[in-house]
């Protein structure tokens, strides 16, 4: 069943939050160095334009944004049934935006530094307006019934690439994206420790994205 005209309007809003937010954060990588203080020991930070775009491009935020983008822009455009890879898509969308909001509001933001401007603004969209409306124009207009439990194993596969890709790209360069990883000072045993607590975490936001879809289904009838 093809979305209502306000569902596709709904879809349509969340891809260009996220949008929005990765423009701004992506044009001050480029073109403001002073948008990055020199950083902790082992964290990504000041650097020449190719580094900070580099390091851009390695934060988990921005892989959840452009996930939630392409698969809102999917669902605001799409006619008929969807196969299981974007059932998947919109599960593993879903779930990594909320990480992404959950983990910066309670382990990050306590210790960010003051923000103003276009940064503030950027940062804005990106942690505390995307996440959240995601979530909500998916409690309110669906898709339903498009998530399962058979589904969450796939779900984790584009994290689980980005943790083997942070770690892999951190024991080379020596500096990672958050602190709750941060190798250099960590150790291994604790940062691997601080990442399974994320991925249960994340396996326990999938089984409540799919209860959040039933109910919905069931307050719709």
């Amino acid at each position: 069943m093809a979305p209502s005209p306000l569902a596709r309007a709904a879809f349509a809003a969340v891809a260009l939050a996220g949008i929005a937010g990765m423009a701004i954060s992506l044009t001050l990588t480029i073109t403001d160095p002073g948008s990055f203080p020199p950083a902790d020991p082992g964290l990504f930070g000041e650097g020449d334009t190719a580094g900070r775009l580099a390091d851009w491009f390695a934060y988990f935020t921005h892989w959840s944004l452009i996930l939630v983008v392409i698969v809102f822009a999917i669902l605001a455009l799409r006619h008929g049934e969807p196969g299981r890879g974007l059932r998947v898509l919109l599960l593993d969308a879903l779930l990594m935006i909320s990480v992404t909001g959950i983990v910066y509001a309670v382990v990050l933001a306590p210790s960010a530094p003051p923000m103003a401007g276009w940064e503030w603004l950027a940062n804005a969209l990106q942690h505390y307006v995307t996440p959240p409306l995601a979530v909500i124009v998916f409690a309110v207009f669906g898709p339903r019934d498009w998530l399962e439990r058979r589904l969450i194993p796939a779900a984790l596969v584009i994290p689980v690439i980005w943790l083997a890709v942070t770690y892999a790209r951190g024991a080379v360069i020596d500096a990672y994206p958050y602190g709750f990883i941060n190798v250099v000072e960590l150790g291994y045993p604790r940062a691997l420790v601080n990442t399974a607590a994320i991925l249960l975490i994340g396996i326990g936001i999938c089984f409540l994205l799919i209860g959040l879809d039933r109910l919905a289904r069931r307050w719709s009838r």
